[in-house]
């Protein structure tokens, strides 16, 4: 353990610092969301639950294994970690989960307005169709599995009437691509409310793909 502290310490700094950038740009509101960093196979590190984010501090975050037990710190450790754990089950390659309640993106999954159509090509490029789970009951196991059929080929789901969980390689990359998914799913909305927005076509989006932004 005492060799993984240094990278601790920095993940929790990266963790406040995430949860701040969320909340300062209305991602969240009040104790809404949460965050999670894996540090090896078996520990992670997560933002404790009834916590306003916009305030938390690092020593708040809490360590907990691979079973969502706690192991360090003083907080109770959120229900919705085990979705995350849910996403680091199904993908190695992740090394952050983020969950957040952004506006847009709750109201499209609200309305039924889909952002797997091929529309914009900016999201095409990063993060190409986000899909839409099931319903499922916040704060259950039911969020882990609505995730299975999505989380292994997609870095970003809406959860229908939720919320996003987005996956990244590190947590700045779990960030971004959660702000890529709201100022997508805003665009579409205003968009649907003039008139529905014409898809690209076969050319366009094979164009896309030799692209890189």
């Amino acid at each position: 353990m005492k060799r993984l502290l240094p990278q601790i310490k920095k993940l929790r700094v990266k963790i406040c610092e995430i949860a701040r950038r969320m909340y300062t740009n209305g991602f969240i509101s009040s104790t809404d969301g949460n965050i999670s960093a894996k540090i090896t196979e078996d520990l992670f590190l997560c933002t404790p639950s009834n916590k306003c984010k916009g305030e938390i501090k690092p020593e708040e975050i809490l360590l907990v294994n691979k079973m969502g037990e706690k192991v360090v710190g003083d907080g109770v450790v959120s229900s919705e970690f085990f979705t995350h754990l849910s996403a680091y089950e199904e993908r190695s390659d992740v090394s952050a989960v983020i969950h957040a309640h952004p506006p847009f993106s709750v109201v499209v999954s609200l309305v039924e307005i889909s952002l797997t159509e091929p529309v914009l090509p900016e999201l095409i490029m990063t993060l190409g169709k986000v899909p839409t789970t099931d319903y499922a009951t916040p704060g259950t196991s039911e969020g882990a599995k609505v995730i299975k059929p999505w989380v292994k080929n997609h870095n970003a789901i809406i959860l229908k009437s939720h919320g996003v969980l987005t996956l990244g390689k590190d947590l700045e990359q779990a960030y971004i691509f959660l702000e890529r998914v709201e100022h997508s799913a805003k665009i579409i909305f205003l968009a649907h409310l003039i008139k529905k927005p014409r898809r690209l076509n076969i050319t366009q989006i094979k164009k896309l793909g030799k692209l890189g932004l």
